[in-house]
Order: C-alpha cells, then sequence, then structure tokens
C-alpha cells in the first residue's frame, strides 16, 4: 500500500504568479452537493485554486476512506482534503463517529451538516434555524429554491451564489448557538441544525 503524500508540501518561487493550492474534496450525495461543489469549481477558475470533486458517494465512514485513499495515490500531493458529511436526523448516521476519527487520523477535514446538506442551503434563504429532520429540511427547501425538488435534488447554483454571504452569517449565528468551550467543530455540528460548511467556503478563500 502506497503512504499518503504529506499536505502542503509544495514550494512557491516568489519570482512566479501565485502557487496553485490543490483541493479534495468528497461529498456523500450524489445530486445536491456535486452541483454546488460544480458551481464553486466555475466560481473558483480564476483564481489559484484547483477544486477535483471525488466520484466516490455513500455513508459517513466509507466517503473518508475513499478520500484518504486517494489522496495517497496522488501523483501530486493536495494541499487540503475535505469531506462534505450529513449527521442525519432523526437518526444520526452509524458510521459517522467512527468516519469523524478516521478524518482526525488521516488528516481530512469535514464539512459537516445537521442533519443534511440542504440546512446550508436553506440558511441562504433565511430558514433552516430549528430542528429539522433529513426529509423536513428538503421540503423547506422546495418551497424556497426554484427547481429543487425532494426526489431528483436538482437546483441551479446561481440561484443561491448570491445570498451566500447571508448563508455564512446564519451558519456562524447557529455556531455561536451551540457553541461549548473545549469541543470541537464536529462535535458541536451534530446539534440540529447547523453546518459548517462555511469553513470550507472559508479555506477556498470563495468570495462571490
Amino acid at each position: 500500500m502506497r503512504r499518503a503524500k504529506p499536505l502542503g508540501t509544495k514550494k512557491q518561487n516568489a519570482n512566479t504568479r501565485e502557487q496553485e493550492r490543490r483541493f479534495l474534496v468528497y461529498c456523500e450525495g450524489e445530486v445536491t452537493e456535486k452541483i454546488y461543489l460544480r458551481g464553486l469549481v466555475r466560481d473558483l477558475r480564476e483564481k489559484p485554486i484547483s477544486l477535483k470533486i471525488g466520484n466516490n458517494h455513500g455513508e459517513p465512514w466509507l466517503l473518508v476512506s475513499s478520500a484518504i485513499a486517494h489522496a495517497a495515490r496522488a501523483d501530486e500531493p493536495f494541499d487540503e482534503v475535505w469531506c462534505v458529511l450529513d449527521v442525519e436526523a432523526p437518526q444520526q448516521a452509524p458510521s459517522l463517529e467512527r468516519a469523524l476519527k478516521l478524518a482526525r487520523k488521516g488528516g481530512v477535514k469535514c464539512a459537516l451538516s445537521s442533519p443534511c446538506f440542504e440546512v446550508w442551503l436553506l440558511l441562504h434563504f433565511d430558514r433552516g434555524r430549528s430542528y429539522l429532520a433529513s426529509h423536513q429540511a428538503a421540503r423547506e427547501l422546495e418551497k424556497v429554491l426554484k427547481g429543487y425538488d425532494p426526489r431528483g435534488k436538482a437546483f441551479d447554483f446561481d440561484d443561491v451564489r448570491s445570498h451566500t454571504a447571508k448563508a455564512r452569517r446564519a451558519a456562524l449565528d447557529l455556531h455561536d448557538r451551540h457553541e461549548q468551550p473545549g469541543r470541537q467543530i464536529e462535535c458541536w455540528c451534530v446539534s440540529n441544525p447547523c453546518t459548517s460548511v462555511g469553513g470550507l467556503l472559508d479555506a477556498l478563500d470563495y468570495k462571490p
């Protein structure tokens, strides 16, 4: 088995343009999360950032394992590896705690949403501030996001882009509500609702 290549080992030449930063992001969902991430890819194309979206999806532990394996076999190291994970509700994803432990051990960062990624999108529309089960979050999003259907889950990234700053502020407000001293971000994020997707945007220096 090949050893994982260390992150952040690339050198920058001061006489050339800013060194490109490479990100690898894996997400659970096949549709909603990937539409959002592909929107980020398009918006970031003029920046010295390369965002690679992993092909695998599924439950948390498998997703983190796949991301670690992808990073290990890459010819060029990634600066940061992320997984976009859902807590789920009313029943928490069975492998979530194992996945978070593996992520810490493997140097993978997690953008975690409780109960699901739809909460991050709801915050773009001043929704999603009270307890939601996963299926309820999808139904609420259908009311405010044009084209979104809980069955197909497709939407146009342009319909959320302009509300990103609003969603970021709302997510931080939820963070302050749930924050407890000494607890790591993935721990407070099991409180419902909350999301740390804004942390990924911060890492990408994404400001639409």
